[in-house]
């Protein structure tokens, strides 16, 4: 764990005086969890692609201004939240739409796993995002608090909220398809 840290440092460092094989690196490593995060939330493949994209602009733009004071993931990501802020608000603006209308896709899907990840998608904004993080990526909640700058309290009770709300969902689905057998 530490020989990690220690290489990441140094992919930092690296990435600061512009080398961009070390950029490289850092974009292999986390391009895969930040694309899943930005999928499920813009639910746009095209969208989560420029998200990423973005993402990875202002890293390299920014990356002198990183001070080591969170983990470089919780960095990484938050530069990620915030893009797909604006895209999600671009969207909003420029499309007029609701953003519930965008993803009925899947419901005459009888499978559990569809109806999960719907389920994912109808929870409020901020509850999904710190649920995604928190259950779907693997993050503590303390980081996903540094990440979406709440307090662990919020953190703790979307994440609470958002449980609660899946299970009621879920529970639901299960009678309508014993009902239907």
């Amino acid at each position: 764990m530490i020989q990690e840290l220690d290489n990441e440092r140094k992919l930092i460092e690296e990435c600061k005086k512009g080398n961009i094989n070390a950029f490289e690196a850092i974009y292999r490593h986390f391009q895969q969890p930040l694309y899943s995060y930005a999928m499920r939330v813009l639910e746009q493949r095209e969208d989560a692609e420029d998200a990423i994209q973005m993402t990875f602009l202002k890293l390299y733009r920014g990356i002198k201004k990183f001070k080591y004071n969170a983990k470089f993931s919780t960095y990484l990501f938050r530069i990620l939240i915030n893009v797909c802020y604006d895209i999600i608000a671009k969207r909003k603006y420029h499309e007029s739409e609701d953003l519930h209308a965008l993803k009925i896709t899947n419901d005459q899907s009888n499978d559990m796993h569809l109806h999960l990840d719907k389920s994912i998608k109808n929870l409020p904004q901020r509850m999904r995002e710190c649920f995604i993080l928190y259950a779907v990526e693997g993050f503590p909640q303390g980081e996903i608090a540094n990440m979406m700058q709440l307090s662990i309290g919020s953190v703790k009770a979307h994440v609470f909220q958002a449980k609660q709300k899946l299970r009621t969902q879920l529970s639901d689905y299960f009678d309508e398809v014993q009902d239907d057998m």
